[in-house]
């Protein structure tokens, strides 16, 4: 099993932990009196001829007003401009399911495919891999053996998310819930391999004490360079600094499927399962979906995006927010006014 670093435990001040009583009760029921500056831009989003929506998982700006997805269609992954027009696309026939998009310091892409959540004998020797793609869409690396879902330093359970490191190594997010009977069924955490793909470490097991996970599903790392994990099925983001020891969890910003911070470490978390029926169960009662948003460097909580149930989740320096939709799937730009 992947080793867990010594837990270190940070105790909210007296003033904040007061603060965030006051916000809780609003960011648990969504209420549309929570603070939203912004507006959705219908119909921004054209789909080339012939192409349809899948569920949009990862999102990348492109700091130009437009940005790049990996949805679960094809082509599976593709680079809308500003005007929201498609511009290029790669990775066709090569996802089982799309989880987990991020780009490195040299501009290559990181995809991956978690493999599917349930029994599926049509996908039998494949899924469970990250790819790592040139800017032009070259097939460069391929990490993970097609079709085997186990923690292993070459091998993924279900791989969900990926982040760039500010060393620029690249962190996974391993361990979707729910996940097929043939997988391993434990051991869900956070591996690290260089941008050249030799294994470099892994943390965490499955769990929901501190440094545990169950479900990580969306990774982000703020000014200081702390790592900020949307551990889903525990309803809470957890927190940890640049050794992978435990700083904190929040749970004030929902059930989160994705996660994203700016440079001035504004934090958007976006919550898709709140309040729903998921696999025959319902996901963290008496809480709202949508986008909460406030500051990575306290806490707070400062605002709601309400009328959207977001999996996928980006924010760029320009002000825009995108959502990414599952359940109809759809990609939302969000502006401010």
């Amino acid at each position: 099993m992947p080793r867990m670093h010594s837990r270190h435990y940070v105790v909210l001040p007296a003033l904040l932990a007061a603060m965030l009583a006051t916000v809780t009760p609003l960011a648990q029921t969504g209420s549309n009196a929570m603070y939203n500056p912004y507006r959705m831009l219908d119909g921004w989003a054209t789909l080339p001829d012939g192409v349809v929506w899948g569920a949009v998982i990862g999102i990348i700006p492109d700091g130009e007003g437009g940005t790049w997805i990996h949805h679960r269609s094809e082509p599976p992954i593709m680079h809308f401009d500003a005007t929201g027009t498609v511009v290029e696309t790669f990775g066709e026939g090569m996802f089982v399911m799309a989880h987990g998009f991020c780009r490195d310091h040299d501009g290559n892409f990181w995809a991956g495919d978690s493999g599917p959540f349930r029994d599926d004998p049509r996908t039998a020797g494949r899924g469970y891999q990250f790819f790592k793609f040139s800017p032009d869409g070259e097939l460069l690396l391929t990490l993970g053996q097609a079709g085997v879902s186990r923690a292993g330093r070459d091998t993924f359970i279900a791989p969900t998310a990926c982040v760039v490191t500010p060393n620029g190594d690249i962190l996974i997010a391993d361990g979707h819930d729910p996940r097929p009977s043939t997988s391993q069924q434990d051991g869900d955490r956070i591996v690290r391999y260089t941008t050249d793909g030799e294994f470099v470490d892994a943390w965490g097991q499955q769990g929901s004490g501190p440094g545990e996970f169950d479900g990580p599903h969306a990774l982000a790392f703020d000014s200081q360079g702390r790592l900020f994990v949307a551990d889903r099925s525990n309803n809470r983001v957890q927190i940890f600094d640049a050794n992978m020891h435990f700083v904190d969890d929040w749970r004030h910003f929902g059930r989160p499927s994705g996660v994203a911070i700016l440079a001035d470490d504004s934090l958007f978390v976006a919550d898709s399962e709140s309040g729903r029926i998921i696999f025959g169960a319902l996901r963290n009662p008496g809480w709202k979906n949508g986008v909460r948003f406030g500051s990575a460097k306290d806490g707070s909580l400062r605002g709601f995006i309400d009328g959207t149930d977001p999996e996928g989740l980006a924010v760029d320096e320009l002000g825009n927010v995108w959502t990414g939709l599952t359940s109809t799937p759809i990609l939302q730009k969000w502006v401010k006014p």
